[in-house]
């Protein structure tokens, strides 16, 4: 929040104090000239320049306790002293406790409320007033009002130190994504990390000939999955198959070569290239050939290919990871507006026909009617069954076997479809958007069979033992048939493999059906069950 709106914004301390100061003060002159107990011109005269100086703007905390405690005081102290022809001017005694709360907090009022207490009864004392007595009980009726007044402005000040946050928290949101729009319009390549590693591949390749290649990143639970290939669909290079290799190629701040292969059973030569930014070593580029080794000067110029890189492949993680967020809340959003939009519309046609059907002496208008109610019905259905696909998500605390467990189950109520699960999870995790695509995969493969197979049995079987992972969905349905103009299920389910690096192979079943096979990494996970 900027200046302008600082001072035009009339809940801001800087605003309300003063305006309460002044009002106050304005007030007791009125109650003077009403009850003709007109204080001495000194008095009010001393009373409005303290209150001049005590709306004196000061933004550090030790100097606003200052301000508020001689404020507190000084008039407190001005009016003591002349009572009775200061009696006019006790509602005064407000304005510091009030001014106290709603610039500091809770306790400067009560603070600032026992001063003007203790500077009262100091001066009425020294003056040895033999009224004093009669007129305690008045002071103690201002001064548990001047407390009472502390007490809420302070309340109200959290209340507007909360708004203002989450507000300023929502204008630097705004300012950040709109700044992120405008850079990524005038970037060339874009912010998919994915392509971002193939570009660094296809780059090192114009400088260091190689056979295969791949570009790895490791998020924070030290799990290093792979976000590009070159010279391959996909590459069966498994870092956890040699964890200390791996590990020291993480750990490296130059580029090593090797004179063996990283793919099983050949020949060859391989060099690892850390991608550091910074300090931090964000990810690692493996590549191999079969012909003769790199040279150094090669190798270095090739890790500079890297470096030069790296900033470009961090900013898309982030943008992948923020543009994850933005998705599931956008599928909750799409979730709620059709359950409370057109799922509750067409629920209540249903009971419209019902109240038809009840009514209708027609026996072929009685069918036809319970004809379109079980239609109804059907697609109400339907819209639960979309509703809880789009809510169906993977979290930090929810791993993949809960979110597909969960997602089985409610599919199997809902659908009619026997479901038969088996599940095999180690105690590590893949990283969260490898999960996310595998969730969506087995989702689309599971609606294909339930509205277009006509299935009655699903089998799922899903293993994870990081960075490998196996996931077979098969069903007793149709099989497959020929594919429709509109449909592009095979085609997404394609790309999110292909995303995360995955092999995907849709067959045939024995005995009928179809079998639906993601493999992550090593091949050999799951395929014999």
């Amino acid at each position: 929040m900027d200046r302008v709106e600082r001072l035009t914004d009339w809940r801001q301390p800087a605003v309300i104090v003063p305006l309460g100061r002044f009002g106050v003060l304005a007030l007791c002159l009125v109650a003077g000239l009403l009850t003709l107990q007109r204080p001495a011109a000194e008095s009010v005269l001393a009373l409005l320049v303290i209150a001049i100086l005590a709306s004196i703007p000061i933004n550090a905390l030790a100097g606003r306790w200052i301000q508020v405690l001689l404020e507190a005081t000084f008039s407190t102290a001005l009016i003591a002293a002349g009572v009775p022809q200061t009696e006019v001017l006790l509602p005064y005694l407000v304005v510091p406790a009030f001014a106290a709360g709603f610039r500091i907090g809770v306790v400067p009022a009560l603070v600032t409320t026992l001063t003007s207490l203790f500077t009262f009864v100091g001066v009425r004392l020294i003056d040895n007033d033999a009224d004093e007595v009669a007129r305690a009980s008045v002071i103690v009726q201002w001064l548990g009002v001047a407390l009472t007044a502390g007490l809420m402005s302070g309340w109200a000040r959290s209340l507007l130190q909360r708004e203002r946050r989450a507000t300023t928290s929502y204008a630097t949101a705004h300012q950040l994504l709109t700044e992120l729009r405008d850079v990524s319009r005038e970037l060339p390549t874009g912010l998919d990390e994915v392509s971002l590693s193939q570009q660094v591949l296809a780059s090192l390749d114009g400088s260091l000939s190689f056979d295969r290649g791949a570009v790895y990143a490791r998020d924070p639970g030290g799990t290093i999955s792979p976000l590009a290939y070159r010279g391959a669909d996909r590459l069966n290079w498994n870092p956890s198959s040699e964890l200390s290799l791996w590990e020291e190629a993480f750990q490296i701040t130059a580029p090593i070569q090797r004179g063996d292969a990283i793919t099983a059973d050949s020949a060859g030569y391989s060099a690892y290239f850390p991608i550091r930014l910074g300090e931090r070593t964000i990810g690692l580029v493996a590549v191999e050939r079969e012909a003769a080794p790199w040279s150094a000067r090669s190798l270095e110029a090739a890790q500079a290919i890297v470096d030069e890189a790296a900033l470009r492949i961090e900013t898309g993680q982030l943008f992948s990871e923020v543009r994850s967020i933005a998705t599931v809340e956008e599928r909750r959003r799409l979730a709620r507006e059709i359950h409370d939009g057109i799922a509750q519309e067409i629920a209540s046609l249903g009971y419209v026909v019902d109240d038809l059907s009840a009514r209708s002496e027609d026996d072929g208008v009685s069918e036809d009617l319970l004809t379109l109610r079980g239609e109804l019905s059907r697609i109400v259905s339907e819209l639960r069954l979309s509703i809880f696909d789009l809510r169906s998500d993977v979290q930090p605390s929810t791993g993949l076997g809960a979110a597909l467990s969960s997602y089985v189950r409610s599919m199997s109520t809902g659908s009619g479809i026997t479901m038969h699960l088996v599940l095999d999870e180690s105690s590590l995790r893949l990283p969260i958007e490898v999960e996310t695509e595998v969730l969506r995969i087995a989702q689309e493969a599971t609606t294909n069979a339930r509205k277009h197979a006509r299935a009655r049995n699903l089998w799922v079987t899903c293993r994870v033992d990081p960075p490998r992972a196996f996931l077979r969905i098969a069903d007793d349905g149709q099989g497959l048939g020929s594919p429709r103009g509109d449909s592009f299920g095979m085609e997404i389910m394609h790309e999110r493999a292909t995303r995360i690096g995955a092999e995907l192979l849709i067959r045939q079943r024995v005995g009928g059906g179809t079998v639906v096979e993601l493999v992550i990494g090593d091949s050999a996970v799951g395929r014999s069950s």
